[in-house]
């Protein structure tokens, strides 16, 4: 009766949600390094080109291609890039620690042996209103400068609307000449990853309700993390949604109370996945950047939609 009622909610409020007013134009701005989607004068999210190395991290630590920072709705820096914990997190992105190819593993998630690399890009302004940046990218082996995956990966960032902004991401990896298994970490880190920047508090709600401790491969369809980036009492938080098209979903999430939300494709399955060579894997997820904390039943009727509109 649960899922009836949301469904219905779920229409309601995306009728309602089409004459909610949007903010202003969305625009592209691009230097050697970054491209950056502003509303008007505020940033919304900075795509990472080119090779960056964090503040005291090791040079093997230089990445690329990836999603920082994501902004606040007042423009305040949510994500966390190259963090003295983790100087391989990197803002949103995505990565396996396994990568198997031709009997030998590599480390995407570590950044060992393996680097993802930007090829090319285009943006585009639709006519009502979204900024969307499709991206090429490579995986490819360090010692042997060998492409092991190629990858697309579309940004579609949404005009402001009542409850918040929506990003839509949607990554296709395509083995080049060989399969390419990915499999997380043993305690259940890998793919799709949001690490957040620093905060005072901290709550993380589940498509299972709230969650008190940290946990893995916690099989859930949405979660969000909200907390107080800023000193005031001000919360902001971002929630990702995971498409139910997404191979074996729901998949386990690894969550993490110093800031991390991770739908963790691979967390479930014993032999992790394998991409095969003309069989591309496409993973879609939504986000909500928001302030003030949500409830579930809004975020249920957010995923509700997000799934019905394909």
């Amino acid at each position: 009766m649960r899922a009836v009622i949301l469904v219905a909610l779920s229409t309601a409020w995306l009728l309602a949600t089409d004459s909610l007013p949007c903010g202003a134009s969305l625009r592209f701005s691009e230097d050697a390094d970054f491209i950056t989607v502003f509303d008007g004068q505020k940033p919304v999210l900075r795509y990472v080109r080119g090779e960056i190395l964090p503040e005291g991290a090791p040079e093997k630590m230089r990445r690329s291609t990836y999603v920082h920072p994501i902004y606040s709705l007042d423009g305040v820096p949510l994500t966390d890039d190259g963090p003295k914990d983790h100087y391989h997190h990197r803002g949103l992105s995505w990565m396996w620690s396994k990568v198997t190819f031709d009997g030998v593993t590599r480390n995407l998630w570590s950044l060992v042996d393996i680097h993802q690399h930007y090829r090319s890009h285009t943006t585009s302004i639709t006519s009502d209103g979204r900024a969307v940046l499709t991206v090429k990218n490579v995986w490819q082996e360090d010692a042997t400068q060998r492409e092991i995956i190629r990858e697309t990966v579309m940004i579609t960032v949404h005009p402001l609307e009542t409850v918040g902004r929506f990003i839509d991401v949607q990554i296709t990896l395509s083995a080049v000449d060989t399969p390419v298994n990915l499999k997380v970490s043993d305690t259940g880190y890998g793919g799709f990853t949001l690490r957040f920047g620093p905060r005072k508090e901290t709550t993380i709600l589940t498509s299972k309700g709230p969650v008190q401790k940290d946990v893995d491969r916690y099989r859930v369809a949405w979660a969000d993390l909200s907390g107080r980036f800023r000193d005031d009492d001000v919360w902001d938080g971002i929630a990702v949604f995971e498409n139910r098209q997404n191979p074996h979903f729901p998949t386990g999430w690894t969550l993490r109370f110093y800031g991390l939300l991770n739908p963790a494709l691979g967390s479930t399955l014993p032999d992790g996945y394998t991409i095969e060579v003309g069989k591309p894997l496409t993973l879609r997820y939504r986000l909500l950047v928001h302030k003030n904390k949500v409830d579930d039943v809004t975020l249920f009727r957010i995923f509700n939609a997000y799934n019905e509109s394909g």
